[in-house]
Parts: C-alpha cells; structure tokens; sequence
C-alpha cells in the first residue's frame, strides 16, 4: 500500500509551531532594546547640560522685568562655582589668622559679645576693628585688654550729592550723605572695604587666612580658624538660606536700574567673606574699583538706602568678576547666615499670636511653641537650627562657628546669650 503524502495545509501547520524558548528570547530582545532606547533618550533630553553658547539661566534681561531697563550688551561669563569645600585638609592653629571690621557708635556690650566670643572660642590671631572717633565709655579700655587693632574712622562730606537740596536727611539717611577719609567719593558704607584693605596691606603679620564680617550681629560659637576649620584656598563667599533669592529689592532694584541686569539665584551676604590674605585683598579692591564706577554714573550712584554693597557683591559674583571665588551653602562652611530663617520664625511666632490671643506683640515675651522660658533649647527642635543646649548648628549637626544676623530672633534670644557662657559679662 502506498504512503500518503501529506499536504501543503499540513506542513503550513507544522510550521506555524515555534518552540517556547524561542519566544521568551524574542520578547527579552525586545525589552533590552526598549531599556537601551529609553536611557538614550532620557540622556539626550532630561539630563543634557546647556549649551555653552547660551549665557547663563541665572541672569535674565531685566526688560523681561520691567520695560524701564534696557538689557545689557555686556557678554556674560558662566556662572561662577557652588560647591561644598573640601575638609581634606584642615587647621588647628589661628595664630596668623585676621578677623577684621567696622564697628562705629556701638556700646561696649556689643564688642564685648563679638571679641568676647571670638576671644573665648580660642582664637588666637589679629583682630582688626574701625571705631569712632568719639567711642562710649568703656570701649577703648575693653579692646586693649583683648588685643584689638583699633582703628579711627574719621567722617568727611561726600563729594557726591546723593540727596537735593533742602530733602530732609535723618536717621540711616545720613550715613548715605556721610563719607570716610580718605575715601569721600564713595558713601562710609562702601567705605569699609577700601578703608579694610589699606589696614589688611599695613599689617605684615597678617598672613594667614582673614574673615572681613559684620560686628554688630555677628558671634562666634567656635574658633573660625581653628578647631578642624577647612584650610581656606581662594575666596570664600557665603549663601543666605536658599529660598533668599537674589531678586529680592536689596539686589534686583540696584542692579536692574545700573547694569540691566536681573540676577535670580541664591543671595549671597556681603556681610562675611573669608579668604586668603592675597585674596580679600583683590577682593576689597575690586569692591572699591566697581563702586567707584557707580558713583560716576547717575543711574547706579544715588541708591537712598543703605545695604546696597550687597547689590555689588552679588552683581560682581555672579558675572564672574571675583577671581577663585567658590560659593558657599548657607551652614555647610565657616559662617552661618540664620537671618532670613529668623525672620520667618519670629514672623510666624507673631501670626500664630494674633490668632490666639489678638496680640502680637505678645510674641516679645511668649516663648516660641514647645519651650519654656529660661529653659533649652531656646528654639524648638522642628526648625532644627540650634542643639540641646541652644548652640546654632551647621547641617552636619556640630556646632557653627560664626553666627551671622542672629538678631533678626529680637528679644528671644537675648536671654541665652547671657547664659551661653561665649559672651564677657
């Protein structure tokens, strides 16, 4: 008998089986190049740098702002670095350090919480003080014991009218119309940078790292060169909190209505800078040279307000105009900058107080939620700003070393000063 041949339908259906494993390494392949697709696309479009032919995200024409100003023609370099220093090396000795300042019309108690707390933390290097003429009571006596260089501010009329004839000048009106020899083109407070600068080149032992700061609000917790401090290379300029931004007034206004420009970035504090000796000295001079400037032309000179040194110190950082200058986050360096978180906490102690009891100047004498007066922490654990004992921290949970606007907490604070132990009696 003769075997069947089997048909054309039969081998289409025999051929239509296709093993199991042949299909699990079909579908693999497809799902590997589905992985190798996507990453390339999330590398080519989420996470690809700009453009270097594009000037930086951070400066904005400020006729985006305002139809006021014009944009400036000035090409603008790349925005300067923002890093957390290294601590690969550090110091122990302050020895040749300088902390140096302009403190004028202050009573004793001021000093003695700045040198008293300097002094105490163990530093040991040269502080350098511009004092007034006339110092109250006590002051003199008080900075000689504890080795201060004092220097006497001497007050001459500006050069440059700021105000119009017969306009009523007052109060913080007049230090804006109040110059300092031998600097009268430029308002006594840009003065102190040229005027700092000229005492930093006159003392030959001042050749460690230096701290240009703020003395009124200003107080140190630890040794600022000392104690494991990060060896300073370059120039070290310091944040505020990060949610301050530079298009705040005190920058945007000067800086838009003089150059164009709208800056918005984190704001940096003209109040302490840190440095080299060879780099504050560049740095007050480039102060200086670009203030200067200002003041030759109407558009950037007559700014009736005082603060506006921070206007230039952020304008000047962020087109790259400071050589080696390294950004530092606010409590991850030398200085801690608590004033704008401060403010918010006291703003807020003062709200939730008006809707309690009506009154919110009841926030001068009820202690902040969840402490009790004369007891630590002075502030609540939930701000996370300060330790067991009250002490401000950095991020890292040790303690800062200078405490920079401390006084935007007012009165709530001022009881644990007393009992800190960092500041003489």
């Amino acid at each position: 008998m003769q075997k069947q041949r089997p048909t054309l339908h039969s081998q289409q259906q025999r051929s239509k089986k296709v093993p199991v494993s042949n299909v699990i390494l079909t579908v693999l392949t497809l799902f590997l190049v589905f992985l190798v697709l996507l990453v390339t696309w999330v590398n080519l479009f989420v996470y690809a740098p700009p453009s270097t032919q594009e000037p930086p995200s951070n400066l904005a024409s400020a006729e985006c702002e305002s139809k006021k100003t014009t944009t400036s023609s000035q090409a603008l370099p790349s925005t300067p670095s923002v890093v957390i220093p290294p601590v690969d090396e550090v110091m122990n000795d302050s020895t040749n350090a300088t902390v140096m300042g302009m403190a004028t019309g202050y009573n004793v108690g001021v000093y003695k919480r700045f040198v008293g707390s300097l002094r105490k933390s163990g530093y040991k290097g040269h502080i350098i003080l511009v004092i007034a003429d006339d110092p109250a009571r006590g002051v003199v006596d008080y900075l000689s014991s504890k080795g201060v260089t004092m220097k006497t501010l001497k007050k001459v009329p500006c050069t440059t009218k700021i105000f119009d004839e017969g306009e009523k000048v007052s109060g913080h009106a007049k230090e804006v119309a109040t110059c300092a020899h031998p600097y009268p083109d430029i308002k006594i407070r840009w003065g102190r940078f040229p005027l700092l600068r000229d005492y930093l080149q006159e003392c030959e032992t001042c050749t460690g790292p230096v701290l240009v700061t703020d003395v009124r609000d200003a107080f140190f917790q630890r040794d600022p060169f000392g104690d494991g401090a990060p060896v300073i290379r370059g120039l070290q300029v310091f944040q505020e909190a990060k949610f301050q931004k530079t298009t705040h007034w005190l920058v945007k206004g000067p800086v838009s209505k003089c150059k164009g420009l709208v800056i918005d970035d984190i704001m940096l504090c003209s109040g302490t800078t840190i440095g080299t000796r060879e780099a504050i000295l560049e740095y007050l001079g480039i102060m200086h040279q670009e203030m200067s400037e200002w003041m030759k032309n109407p558009k950037c000179c007559c700014n009736k307000m005082n603060g506006d040194d921070q206007s230039i110190h952020n304008y000047l950082f962020y087109t790259g105009r400071f050589p080696n200058a390294t950004s530092i986050p606010n409590r991850f360096g030398i200085v801690h900058t608590v004033g704008k978180q401060a403010a918010e906490i006291y703003k807020a102690h003062e709200k939730n107080l008006v809707r309690s009891r009506g009154d919110k100047d009841l926030a001068k004498v009820v202690p902040f939620p969840g402490t009790k007066d004369g007891e630590n922490p002075w502030l609540g654990p939930e701000f996370d700003l300060v330790d067991n004992e009250g002490f401000f921290m950095d991020y890292d949970g040790s303690r800062s070393k200078v405490v920079h606007q401390w006084d935007r907490f007012r009165d709530k604070i001022q009881p644990w000063l007393k009992t800190s132990g960092l500041v003489d009696p």
